[in-house]
């Protein structure tokens, strides 16, 4: 579906309805700050108008009183001219505030709905490892901060220069009358007409522009976030990165430079057509009906100098705005570019947020046929944790676990063992609803009864306090629901995994550092556990949550567990953590459709 809309990049009615869909989600209501900053703005620019059309006139009284030599009358005039021009100064400082402030506005109702959906049932998750939604990191905060300015320059471009046209209209018929400004306006009804025809699509290359920055910058975060793995086989490995990165800059820079030769003859035109050669109409319409009179009927040399200035200032201003309006095209076919990608963030965002749209992401290659396999798919709560005839499959539809009958009592903790890739991992994804079940029913209690800890540890620029309290709110958001702020408790969940030093090391629970960077990634590992102890779960979900960590420590760690009553139901590869778990399940990988490719053991009983 968004590959399909991505190709749809146009000014027309599909554009129209998304920017008015985007549009309600900026300006919620008629008295909200949003709609008060625009009715604001719109007043800042009919004083804008009123107010060059004041100077256009006095700088016509000025030019007249010059020509008759009237010199107490040009001191009146030009008194006047500066104090006129000290609104106008304001009044032209305020509105490229408003315009900045109307755009921040913007931003915030659209990137605080989008995060509204982008966290609600773990549609991030499905976005960066099911394939829901390329780039979304780019798209909500560049795409969503261009919409906005260009959204809000757009209104000053177009309201600004329509108040223009119709106040100097006005203005100018009292001096040339209406007909003379008949042709001016044709001849720009034409030349917008011709500039349209052979605008190259801005619409398209801007969205196309956006998807290529996007690749480039994800090629860089890919670069940096495996930089140890390529690391490890540089040479070569650096310079197949550097071709690759190479790779996709030279297409980000074709374009660029491809947009640049379009643009650049279409300004030429612009230029050319709008600006220069309608202000040579306009003094034409000006001057040809002065000659064109008696001598005598043409006024003095002061009031011809007055008209003059008056008119050719009043021309070349309304020439400018009907330049803006008729290149305001421009303006909306780059707008139509990123509200192509900003709506359909929206539209893939939402979707993802639902079970539906989860279900609708990781949909296997043969699903009627693994539908009439299995049982139907039911998930429920109960009091354990438990797998009654539940299929696991991959995301491209392979079985990798068939028929899984096994309950998980209270005080009985499980161990699961297999190779890489028989499924140990994707039962733990499905327990978790990351992905959807495909078959069989499972009985899980409440989430605040289950607490997961995978294989690399999430830490977060943030207190030592908040890495123990991780997932409730951190201090530096609110410590409202934080729960029990005991810094003794939590100084004996580090003890129990051998962390007390850090805060020695950190200089106490409220230092904020870079964990991800200071931590060997077997003390992330033993802060996570340290998180698990704090918050005492009933059933505690661990995938090789321990496999960086040195045997001896492994097992202080699971006697930790033990020791509070945790129930576990791990995946490990060491022996010596066996002894912890009352029940082994292997999986043995195979693909075989007629006999399980798993089997339930006891380790030892109680």
């Amino acid at each position: 579906g968004g590959a399909a809309r991505a190709q749809r990049v146009s000014v027309d009615g599909l554009f129209v309805k998304r920017l008015k869909d985007i549009l309600a989600v900026c300006v919620p209501g008629w008295l909200s700050k949003e709609a008060l900053l625009v009715a604001f703005q719109a007043v800042l620019l009919v004083s804008r108008s009123v107010l060059t059309d004041r100077i256009t006139t006095l700088e016509g009284r000025c030019g007249e009183t010059i020509t008759s030599q009237d010199f107490s009358g040009f001191i009146r005039v030009l008194i006047r001219f500066a104090l006129t021009a000290i609104p106008a100064s304001v009044v032209n400082s305020i509105l490229k505030a408003m315009q900045a402030l109307i755009s921040v506005s913007f931003r915030r109702r659209l990137t605080a709905h989008l995060h509204k959906s982008y966290v609600a049932n773990r549609a991030y998750y499905v976005a960066s490892n099911l394939g829901g939604l390329s780039h979304a990191d780019q798209r909500i905060t560049e795409d969503v901060e261009k919409f906005c300015f260009n959204i809000a320059e757009l209104y000053s471009y177009s309201f600004k220069p329509l108040i223009d046209v119709v106040l100097f209209t006005r203005s100018l018929a009292r001096v040339m009358g209406y007909r003379g400004q008949l042709a001016l306006y044709l001849y720009f009804i034409v030349i917008g007409g011709f500039l349209r025809a052979i605008s190259p699509p801005l619409s398209l290359m801007t969205a196309q522009e956006s998807a290529l920055a996007a690749d480039f910058r994800a090629s860089h975060s890919r670069l940096a976030s495996r930089s140890e793995e390529i690391a490890f086989n540089d040479p070569p490995a650096g310079a197949a990165e550097r071709l690759a990165l190479d790779c996709t800059l030279d297409r980000l820079l074709r374009h660029n430079v491809l947009s640049a030769y379009q643009k650049m003859v279409q300004q030429f035109a612009d230029g050319y057509l709008v600006k220069y050669t309608a202000s040579c109409i306009g003094l034409v319409v000006f001057a040809v009906p002065l000659y064109m009179k008696p001598p005598d009927s043409r006024g003095t040399q002061s009031e011809i100098t007055r008209d003059y200035i008056r008119c050719t200032r009043l021309m070349m201003n309304t020439a400018t705005s009907i330049g803006q309006l008729v290149l305001v095209y421009k303006r909306i076919t780059t707008l139509a570019g990123y509200t192509a990608r900003v709506s359909e963030l929206i539209e893939e965002v939402a979707e993802l947020s639902t079970v539906r749209g989860l279900a609708h992401k990781f949909q296997p290659r043969n699903g009627k046929e693994v539908a009439a396999a299995f049982d139907s798919p039911k998930m429920l709560v109960g009091d354990t944790i438990k797998f009654e005839r539940v299929a696991i499959l991959s995301p491209d539809g392979d079985v990798l676990v068939r028929d899984l009958t096994f309950e998980v009592e209270r005080g009985r903790s499980v161990i699961i063992l297999g190779p890489n890739g028989s499924g140990k991992s994707s039962l733990f994804r499905v327990l978790a609803e990351l992905w959807p079940l495909q078959g069989g029913t499972i009985t899980r209690p409440s989430r605040k009864d289950m607490f997961y800890l995978s294989q690399k540890p999430y830490v977060f620029k943030s207190s030592l306090r908040d890495q123990l309290l991780y997932p409730r709110y951190p201090s530096v958001v609110g410590r409202s629901q934080a729960g029990s702020l005991d810094d003794e408790v939590l100084r004996q969940c580090l003890c129990r995994v051998e962390l007390e030093y850090l805060l020695d090391r950190v200089g106490g629970w409220d230092s904020i550092t870079d964990w991800d960077a200071m931590l060997s990634g077997g003390e992330k590992q033993r802060l996570a556990m340290a998180r698990l102890l704090h918050h005492r779960p009933t059933y505690a979900i661990l995938d090789e949550c321990t496999s960086a960590v040195s045997a001896d420590g492994e097992v202080i760690l699971y006697k930790a567990l033990s020791d509070l009553g945790i129930t576990m139901l791990s995946i490990a590869h060491r022996v010596n953590v066996k002894r912890f778990h009352e029940f082994a399940i292997t999986f043995d990988g195979s693909m075989s459709d007629d006999e399980p490719n798993w089997k339930l053991e006891r380790i030892h009983d109680n």
